[in-house]
């Protein structure tokens, strides 16, 4: 078979691939993690390239595009997303599962039949007051006992995870820890120092595993398909990138750091732990674990201390992850005295309502639609992204990020777009985009000349245009259409349905809730009126609606930080009722019923 030369620009990488290999294939394989939504099957179309040379020249889908000859590509590199790093903050006591305590070990005298590793357990006993009995052996750390103590002079510095040593040190070496949220879209990273509780460095980048699908189940199918071990390897690379940019920030050894925790949904939690998501896909969907863990991060290939730990904080159910309980461990919510709801809209849409007496939770397939990957013109929170609108100086408005032409619309821009057509006569309740003779009022005439009718997804169909291809970033329209509009409806329709069935279930008013929690990049940037606007939250809620960003990785520092807070994590796992909408007898008909727009006054 022949093989032929593919460069990519602007990454300049090159590498041979067989003849008829496609564009996203050999991405992959030069190591480029494209992006790809819909794993490939060409109907997302995400994954566009420029082939510069060779045929078929101009923008192609890469998934469907395969190389037939030498080839020039320009992809887009994956930077300028705005990833969030912050979340709230709540003071914690300073008690994380690692520590360091200096000891001075009883030197062995003839007759005195002790071992050095029960002389240094209860040396550390006593320091550390840890009964000597709990501590188990570590063997490729004694194998070297003798001679530590004796370059030392029986003084030593240990590094204790708990109730086991994991190192034993001639001096007094500095102790890290970090946190990380491994998001389907992205990752972020928190280097700790565990005795301040300072932050030293926050690292991000997205999840490598996009090439593989958007979504969880795209992930979770691959998976099941080709194994578990090439999506887990991926991110444990990814892992161990953003230890490496954050020991580079803060100026430290990465083999100082001694213990990391994560947080991810259930699918992300697998994954990362090597655990095939098969049980996750099939009926009745449950976790293959929910329990909380320690684990080695040798046997994880995490390049940090070799005998390091790793916090995984529990699950709840198939689809309401660690993510869900580093949120509400993060706000307290297993605390809170008045009925409150917390939302982490991702590429998932996570839900808990109810107080410290009861909670339920439960999930919806909201988020794609709100991250890009079902919209047209849809994308990321990136460069380029239309993030906001508005009507202004009798002008139509938008927000782009960077501050530049603009290529897409991200999820916040969507919603805006959305209310601002229902608001102002461009669309009817039913999500009908109008005809201009059917258009009322002076915003709805002087916004006449942006509904046209264009090919969208291979269908004639009737749009909003925000852009033409001369006004674009990428000679390509920017653009609602009413396909994209029906993609919103079932988006915010699961959302909705979702509340609702949850209050039911509590047997409570929807107006008794007093506070909304939106957590994710998603709900940080998005305006309450707009979530509101189209339905997605009910419109009473919208005065209650309060941003708390990245509270699931605030609830991964929190667990690194105190090691009784990440044991508080088992009981918020086991205490929340979980609410599984796929099988409730009302989902369908609620979800029908609030598929229509809220009415306009």
């Amino acid at each position: 078979m022949r093989e032929y030369r593919v460069k990519f620009m602007p990454q300049n990488v090159e590498i041979m691939v067989n003849e008829g290999t496609n564009l996203l294939e050999a991405q992959i394989k030069a190591g480029l993690h494209p992006d790809a939504p819909c794993g490939g099957k060409g109907t997302c179309g995400k994954c566009l390239v420029n082939v510069v040379e060779g045929e078929p020249s101009g923008v192609q889908k890469a998934c469907t595009t395969k190389v037939m000859c030498d080839m020039v590509v320009n992809v887009n590199s994956g930077g300028g997303h705005t990833i969030l790093l912050e979340g709230v903050h709540r003071q914690i006591a300073l008690k994380s599962a690692v520590k360091k305590v200096n000891v001075t070990v009883d030197q062995c005298k003839l007759g005195d039949c002790r071992s050095d590793w029960k002389r240094l357990k209860q040396a550390v006993s006593a320091t550390a007051g840890i009964d000597e009995n709990s501590i188990p052996a570590n063997m490729p750390l004694i194998s070297n006992l003798y001679q530590i103590f004796q370059d030392n002079k029986y003084q030593v510095n240990v590094v204790l995870c708990d109730n086991e040593i994991l190192a034993v040190r001639g001096q007094d070496s500095p102790v890290y820890v970090m946190a990380f949220d491994i998001g389907t879209t992205t990752i972020v990273g928190y280097l700790l120092d565990p005795e301040t509780g300072k932050e030293l460095a926050v690292t991000s980048m997205l999840n490598p595993q996009a090439q593989y699908g958007a979504d969880v189940i795209e992930r979770s199918n691959y998976a099941i398909a080709d194994g578990v071990a090439e999506l887990a390897d991926l991110v444990h690379e990814a892992l161990n990138q953003l230890i490496d940019k954050a020991c580079k920030k803060a100026s430290i050894d990465k083999k100082d750091i001694f213990m990391i925790s994560v947080v991810g949904n259930t699918c992300m939690h697998h994954l990362f732990a090597g655990i095939s998501p098969k049980a996750l896909v099939y009926a009745p969907y449950n976790p293959t674990i929910s329990e909380e863990t320690i684990l080695q991060s040798k046997d994880l290939d995490i390049d940090i201390y070799p005998d390091g730990r790793v916090l995984l904080l529990p699950n709840i159910a198939g689809f309401v992850g660690a993510d869900t309980v580093g949120v509400l461990l993060a706000t307290e919510f297993d605390t809170l005295e008045e009925l409150s709801l917390v939302i982490d809209i991702g590429t998932n849409g996570e839900m808990v309502m109810g107080d410290k007496n009861r909670r339920v939770a439960c999930s919806t397939a909201a988020g794609p639609a709100f991250e890009g990957a079902k919209i047209s013109c849809g994308m990321r929170g990136a460069k380029g992204a239309i993030d906001h609108v508005k009507w202004e100086d009798g002008k139509f408005k938008y927000n782009v990020i960077g501050d530049t032409k603009p290529v897409g619309i991200c999820g916040s821009g969507l919603m805006d777009i959305v209310t601002f057509l229902l608001e102002n006569g461009l669309m009817d309740e039913m999500g009908r985009i109008m005809d201009e003779d059917e258009f009322e009022g002076d915003v709805a005439e002087a916004c006449a000349d942006m509904i046209v009718k264009m090919e969208s997804d291979g269908l004639m169909q009737k749009v909003f245009l925000l852009a033409d291809a001369s006004e674009s970033g990428n000679g390509q329209p920017v653009y609602l259409s009413q396909k994209d509009v029906r993609e919103v409806q079932l988006a915010k329709s699961a959302m909705a349905a979702g509340i609702a069935l949850m209050a039911d279930t509590l047997e409570v008013e929807i107006e008794d809730i007093k506070k909304v929690m939106i957590a994710g990049a998603f709900g940080n940037y998005m305006s309450p009126h707009s979530a509101c606007g189209i339905g997605m939250i009910p419109t009473e809620l919208e005065d209650r609606i309060v941003p708390i960003g990245n509270a699931a990785g605030e609830g991964a520092k929190i667990a690194a930080l105190n090691i009784d807070e990440f044991r508080r994590c088992m009981s918020i796992s086991t205490g929340s009722d979980f609410l599984e909408l796929a099988t409730h007898p009302d989902f369908q008909d609620t979800f029908v019923d609030l598929m229509e727009f809220p009415e306009q006054e």
